[in-house]
């Protein structure tokens, strides 16, 4: 690959990588500024719920653009077994943190049907 596009591509994964680590640490500080709202209007059992979830949500965010940075970076930089073993785990982390914030949000896992509504 061109010296170039190589540079190009790496400049995009390291801003993708601050930015996924800023949308972790703003998930994290707008979540715990609500939170503290919250807890005064709602009472400390609804808003640490919310507080959980919203948490969850930043989490997810913030993963998903590191795990964007890391492919470009592992198909398109540097294709190691290490690398790619870091994609593998990046993306197993993600998946299992996603199914259990659908389970703790809905109350159910992601591939179960959700209940029939009575009329």
């Amino acid at each position: 690959m061109p010296e170039p596009v190589v540079q190009g591509l790496t400049l995009l994964t390291h801003s993708l990588e601050i930015v996924g680590a800023g949308a972790l640490v703003l998930g994290f500080i707008v979540a715990t500024v609500r939170y503290a709202r919250e807890i005064r209007s709602r009472g400390a059992r609804q808003a640490f719920s919310r507080y959980r979830q919203a948490i969850a949500r930043g989490l997810l965010i913030g993963l998903e653009v590191l795990v964007a940075a890391t492919i470009i970076k592992t198909i398109t930089v540097e294709m190691t077994p290490k690398a790619l073993g870091l994609l593998a785990l990046m993306i197993a982390i993600r998946t299992i943190l996603s199914w259990s914030t659908v389970l703790e949000m809905t109350g159910r896992w992601p591939w179960q049907r959700a209940p029939a509504t009575e009329s």
